[in-house]
Order: structure tokens, then sequence, then C-alpha cells
């Protein structure tokens, strides 16, 4: 089942926001910046309202209303609006925003990792986009907090090996860390 985005918003919130602060290390300036339509991008784009020098692409309403009186060069992905998730435009229009871009690197979420590393959400609609998004990004950076760990959803993203790097909060394991960085990825911990 799809949980609004207001309700994923007020979800671990801390853990979301030492997420988003942490994520912040990792741009330079000049970068062109994937966000998803995630709840932990939304945090992550109130991070960049003091940046200019970045210009960021986004299928999320939120983060276009967030960061449209700021000074970054913001590029809305176009679509429609998702009748699940009302914050997230979708659909072909959507998708070929992201693929005649290339970024520098994209900051997504998604609903569950499960213990065999695989990357999955509810959405067929999100994860086509996302798709887009992370085949055009030269870095591709996982933000997940660690209640996401050992769930499945419906629709397959990508596998861990997939991704360049993983933020998470302190609770995920040693062993689950472990495992995680013996498939190449770098694992930040917020």
């Amino acid at each position: 089942n799809i949980v609004t985005f207001t309700q994923r918003t007020q979800q671990n919130i801390l853990a979301k926001r030492e997420i988003a602060q942490k994520a912040t290390s990792l741009f330079k300036d000049g970068d062109i910046v994937f966000l998803d339509q995630s709840s932990t991008a939304f945090y992550l784009a109130g991070e960049l309202i003091d940046r200019s020098s970045l210009t960021v692409v986004t299928n999320n309403i939120e983060i276009t209303m967030l960061l449209a009186n700021s000074k970054i060069r913001l590029i809305s992905s176009g679509g429609f609006l998702s009748n699940e998730n009302r914050n997230c435009l979708i659909g072909g229009d959507a998708q070929r925003t992201f693929e005649g871009i290339y970024a520098d690197i994209v900051f997504f979420s998604v609903k569950a990792v499960s213990e065999d590393g695989v990357v999955t959400d509810c959405s067929r609609e999100e994860v086509a986009v996302r798709d887009a998004m992370l085949k055009n990004a030269a870095r591709k950076v996982l933000l997940c907090d660690s209640s996401k760990f050992g769930l499945r959803a419906p629709f397959r993203q990508c596998g861990l090996e997939d991704v360049d790097t993983l933020i998470t909060d302190s609770g995920i394991s040693e062993s689950l860390k472990a495992k995680i960085e013996a498939l190449g990825v770098d694992v930040i911990i917020a």
C-alpha cells in the first residue's frame, strides 16, 4: 500500500534529516543533481536552499515548490500527477526529461531493501521514472533509513550492487553494513 507523501515526511524524521545533512557533502559546485519523489530527497532539498551553483532536476512537486525561491537552477520533469502519490510526476513526459539530461549525481529512496540486496518500491510508474534517473546519473546515491532494511515491495528498482553510495542511519547492523560494502557500495552512516 502507498503511504502519502505527507505521512512519509512525518516518519523517521530525525533519521531522514541526518541522512539529508550527510548527503550535502557529496555535492560539488556546478553539479547537475537528480532528486526523486521521496520524502528523504525532500529533506535533502531543504538543505540546498542556500546553494546557488547547482542544477536540480526533479519529479517531486514539493521539492519544486520548496526550491522555487532559491537561486538553484530548477528543472521540473513535467508529466502527470500520480493518483497514489500526489507529490509525484510520472509517465512518459517525466521519463523523457530524465532520459534527455545527464546528471552528476542522483539521490533517491525507495520503500524497501530486501535481505538479498534487492531495492524495491510500491509504484511501477515511479520505478520507471527513477530508472531513467539511475541510467543517466554518473553517481547513484541511495538515501535509506534503516527501517526499510529487510523488507520487500512489489516492484524491483535495482540491486544494491547498482548503487555507488548508501547513506543510512546508525540503525543498520554491522553485518548488513559489511555485506553491502562487500558489493562495492560506499556506506555512509548519518
